[in-house]
């Protein structure tokens, strides 16, 4: 994967090496749970045995659809059966069997800086308080209302970035919104009075809402 990419480029599953695996070519963990090896439900006891057994060479198993289902019918037999019931465990066994490889641990760290920067400056502008009322004059509880504007822009930007991500893509807007906190963060410094800077704390605010939303969505859906 290159280091720097163009952001308005319309990317597709196969530039990104080794996210992508077809169901056909995966090779699943020797370390998934080895009861589901030899118990099976009754509708499949007509059927021959499925080959899941480890390749000796690498230590992986084929993954088919048949083992996948037989796995599923044994675990809601023992508990409840229903369809959420089913979802529910189709999915837990897809995360276990995708665990937390390299692309894992860089998207971790990558949508951390979201959450950093969302903790920072909820933090840093009530640093900024005292500086403001002796730079601009407003009064102690006056000068409250730049949180109030900081939160403000919060509020927009979580509501509208959310859904523009699903417009233009979540890489751009993720990217959009960083550019966003960092640029007004640094126009924070420059503010000439303390309305100028209550609108930077705001569009901060909406670079660093949005952020927050686009992290949480990337790093669950990873």
């Amino acid at each position: 994967m290159p280091l720097f990419m163009n952001p308005f480029k319309k990317a597709d599953v196969s530039d990104f090496e080794g996210v992508y695996t077809p169901l056909a070519d995966y090779r699943r963990s020797s370390s998934t749970d080895e009861k589901h090896l030899d118990v099976r439900p009754a509708e499949f006891a007509g059927e021959k045995k499925f080959d899941v057994s480890p390749a000796p060479s690498n230590g992986y198993s084929a993954y088919t659809i048949d083992a996948l289902r037989a796995e599923i019918e044994v675990d809601v037999a023992a508990g409840h059966n229903t369809a959420y019931d089913r979802k529910s465990k189709v999915i837990n066994k897809a995360i276990t069997d995708i665990g937390m490889g390299r692309y894992q641990w860089s998207l971790f760290a990558l949508c951390g800086f979201g959450w950093l920067a969302d903790n920072m400056w909820l933090q840093g502008v009530a640093l900024t308080l005292p500086a403001l009322t002796q730079e601009f004059g407003p009064s102690e509880t006056q000068v409250r209302y730049t949180t109030c504007a900081l939160f403000i822009g919060l509020c927009l930007g979580a509501s509208f970035w959310g859904i523009a991500s699903d417009v233009i893509g979540r890489r751009l807007a993720f990217n959009m919104t960083l550019f966003l906190a960092g640029v007004f963060g640094l126009g924070v410094g420059g503010g000439n009075s303390w309305i100028g800077t209550c609108g930077l704390y705001a569009s901060l605010g909406v670079g660093v809402g949005g952020n927050v939303r686009l992290s949480a969505a990337s790093v669950s859906t990873g």
